[in-house]
């Protein structure tokens, strides 16, 4: 990059659409705006301005339209990558769907001197939801600046001070709309976290989000996987996703893939599944004890309703659809340990409409305390599924 002594943005004129749209950024992009963008940046107001062509590259432009809805200011030895945002806001996010593009760039450019900043363009929509903000803070974390910050939203995009953070409010975001659940993030345990990432669609925008800000946050000690889960046809983050994450360096990748799937089930009669956690995760929501509501995510698990070890006795069932009724997450529960093991144990029972009752050849003493630790005396109705009850009968076959 040359030395530049006044500033001089570089853009596309292109965006990705703008052939069937007719819009093209050099009429989103004012000349107001940019000047309001060089004031913040760099304190000046004066600069050139380029609106290039699909065939311009240089060091941060490939040639190819707008990827990441992009502009470059260059300002003496600084490369500034500015974000801007969707004008319409429609759907869940395409106000910040750009934003994992133009961090990509960002972040693999081997420039040494450079800063990425997100500018808000007048939208149409809604941009303050709670879903926006919380990705706004994922961007904070990762390292965006944000220049024009809409009144609505003064003072709410803070960085996350750390994953636990990160867990809690994505908990609280997904609880109010379970449609924002492209992503689960599970603790595990002191320093132990899994994210379930979906990779298809706009679900794949959050899921590369969530592991920048969480890969920015790791500490040494952290152990972090992500599980790539999907049912239709992308198997995969985009390749530039992965090789971001893959360059931060602390979280292990792993596909639920059928092979790996496949193995877990022929090993494991306990089947510490990815795909089932994925389909529990799908089905119930959050991890929550459904006997007592325990929301410890380190001790709350995934119970079968008709175990592994029963499925694979079945010989008139094949290997396919053995590993289909493992991983089905209508097959399985949410429970604390205590009562997954009290469950397994066959000290607690569920009926096939949920009724829960116990052993009759208990004492006194034991019926009282698990009385005590057990809150739901039947499971909530939604739980209560036609497969749920095909199950519970399978299990009790032969008990």
């Amino acid at each position: 990059m040359i030395y530049r002594e006044k500033p001089k943005f570089i853009m596309k004129r292109n965006m990705q659409k703008s052939v069937q749209t007719g819009i093209y950024f050099d009429s989103l992009i004012t000349h107001q705006i940019i000047r309001q963008i060089c004031i913040e940046v760099t304190g000046r107001d004066d600069f050139d301005v380029q609106f290039v062509e699909n065939d311009y590259k240089d060091e941060f432009l490939n040639a190819t339209y707008n990827q990441g809805r992009l502009g470059i200011l260059q300002y003496q030895n600084t490369a500034i990558y500015i974000s801007f945002s969707d004008e319409k806001c429609e759907g869940r996010n395409s106000g910040i769907q750009s934003v994992p593009t133009a961090f990509h760039r960002f972040y693999s450019n081997p420039h040494q001197d450079k800063q990425i900043y997100f500018y808000f363009l007048p939208c149409a929509g809604n941009n303050a939801t709670p879903y926006y903000l919380f990705m706004y803070r994922l961007m904070k974390t990762a390292g965006f600046h944000f220049i024009n910050i809409p009144p609505i939203l003064a003072g709410q995009i803070t960085a996350f001070s750390s994953i636990d953070d990160i867990v809690r409010a994505r908990k609280e975001n997904g609880d109010k709309n379970s449609g924002n659940n492209a992503a689960y993030i599970i603790k595990n345990g002191p320093h132990e976290y899994e994210i379930f990432g979906k990779t298809y669609g706009a679900n794949k925008y959050d899921t590369s989000l969530i592991c920048y800000a969480i890969s920015k946050l790791a500490c040494i000690q952290d152990h972090i996987t992500l599980y790539e889960y999907n049912e239709k046809d992308l198997k995969e983050l985009p390749a530039s996703s992965l090789s971001v994450i893959r360059s931060m360096g602390n979280i292990k990748i792993v596909n639920i893939d059928d092979e790996l799937e496949k193995q877990e089930f022929e090993n494991n009669n306990s089947l510490r599944s990815p795909r089932f956690h994925a389909h529990l995760l799908e089905k119930l929501g959050e991890k929550h004890c459904v006997l007592c509501n325990c929301g410890i995510t380190e001790i709350v698990q995934g119970a079968h309703i008709w175990p592994v070890a029963d499925i694979k006795r079945v010989t008139t069932l094949s290997d396919q659809e053995k590993l289909a009724y493992a991983t089905d997450g209508e097959n399985g529960l949410w429970m604390c340990q205590n009562h997954h093991k009290l469950f397994d144990s066959n000290i607690l029972f569920l009926s096939p409409s949920g009724k829960v009752s116990y052993r009759v050849d208990l004492s006194k003493e034991d019926e009282e305390y698990i009385d005590s630790i057990t809150t739901v005396s039947n499971l909530s109705p939604e739980l209560v599924t036609s497969k749920y009850a095909k199950y519970i009968k399978k299990r009790y076959d032969l008990v």
